[in-house]
C-alpha cells in the first residue's frame, strides 16, 4: 500500500487519539489521555483490519490501533492523504 511507505517515510508522527479510541481503551482498563502520541510503525492488516499503527503513550505503553482512530495535525505533510483514507475506510466499514 503506497500510504503505508509514505507514512514509513516520516515516522514518528505526531497523532491524537480519537474520543471514540478513548472510550473503547477506557472499557478495557486502558486510560488514554488527548495528548500527543507517536505512531512508531505501521502495517498493513488487511481488508478486515486496514491500516494499523503501533503507538506509544505517555506512560512509554505501546499500543496498536487503527489509522481510522486517530488524529493527525492538520499541517502535517501527510494529513490530507491519511484524513482521505480515513474517510473511504469509514464508508466502507459501514456498508
Amino acid at each position: 500500500m503506497k500510504l503505508i511507505e509514505e507514512i514509513q517515510d516520516f515516522l514518528p508522527i505526531p497523532v491524537y487519539p480519537s474520543k471514540k479510541l478513548q472510550k473503547t481503551l477506557r472499557k478495557q482498563g486502558v486510560i488514554l489521555k488527548n495528548v500527543e502520541l507517536n505512531i512508531l510503525e505501521v502495517y498493513d492488516s488487511g481488508d478486515a483490519g486496514g491500516i494499523a499503527c503501533k503507538i506509544m503513550d505517555e506512560n512509554k505503553e505501546v499500543l496498536i490501533v487503527s489509522l481510522t482512530h486517530i488524529r493527525i495535525m492538520p499541517d502535517h505533510p501527510l494529513s490530507d492523504k491519511i484524513l482521505a483514507y480515513q474517510k473511504q475506510r469509514i464508508k466502507s466499514i459501514s456498508k
